[in-house]
């Protein structure tokens, strides 16, 4: 829940009527020139005014609404997210795609138990929610790398650099040197994005961990109780949220 403070202040109209009060204020006093006690009414009024729109935003159900509304979450566009699937699907590793489907089920399962637990306009639910998907962005992020990766090297022939290099091993010439050294170039670029890939994979699991972690001790928590084990969970939820915006910068 938003302090009413930061609601009235965030609201577009907030600063619309008050913009509307001092201009309207200006132009009275610049064209008519009052006098000195009608200037001072005029003022206390305009001061009046904008005091109580809160008052009225929080009459009319605006306040409310705004106090209690469930946070814009940044999100994948679906043309996006479509294209990783499809790129996913084209790997002869199938580990990337599965692991898209089980994210994405993962994080759906953890808003589930949000709204069965928490309401929507409450702050916790907000900070949950906020950091899983960050969480499930941070994912979606490491699978888009992974893509890219295992295209990088997929013209690279792992089988054909081992059979060449057995050739060449009793040839002790110039040649020889120079052609080992380029299969080996080539055996070390696809090493450094195996390595990669396992490390992208290896966070994404951890990531589905703590969802499921999360989304298991919320579920246990009793109603209307400090969901201490819940809490615990979040913490190390939002401390993975926080390491991928780090790396993302």
């Amino acid at each position: 829940m938003k302090s009413w403070w930061r609601a009235v202040a965030a609201y577009p109209a907030t600063w619309l009527a008050i913009g509307l009060v001092v201009v309207g204020t200006w132009a009275v006093l610049r064209l008519l020139q009052p006098p000195l006690f009608m200037s001072v009414i005029l003022l206390v009024v305009a001061g009046v005014a904008i005091v109580f729109w809160p008052i009225t935003m929080s009459a009319t159900g605006t306040l409310n609404r705004l106090q209690f509304e469930v946070p814009k979450l940044p999100e994948m566009e679906p043309e996006e997210l479509a294209q990783l699937e499809e790129e996913l699907e084209a790997l002869d590793d199938t580990r990337p795609a599965h692991q898209l489907k089980a994210i994405q089920e993962k994080r759906d399962s953890l808003v589930g138990v949000l709204n069965n637990r928490l309401e929507a306009g409450e702050m916790t639910y907000a900070r949950y929610l906020s950091t899983a998907q960050h969480v499930y962005l941070a994912a979606l992020d490491n699978l888009h790398e992974v893509s890219v990766a295992e295209q990088s090297v997929s013209a690279i022939d792992d089988e054909y650099i081992a059979q060449r290099l057995d050739e060449l091993a009793d040839q002790d010439n110039e040649v020889a040197t120079t052609e080992r050294g380029s299969l080996e170039d080539r055996r070390a670029l696809l090493e450094s994005q195996d390595k990669k890939i396992a490390d992208l994979l290896a966070q994404n699991e951890s990531a589905m961990t703590a969802l499921d972690r999360t989304a298991t001790a919320l579920a246990d928590a009793p109603i209307g109780r400090q969901p201490k084990d819940a809490e615990a969970a979040m913490a190390a939820l939002q401390e993975m949220a926080d390491r991928a915006r780090k790396y993302a910068t």
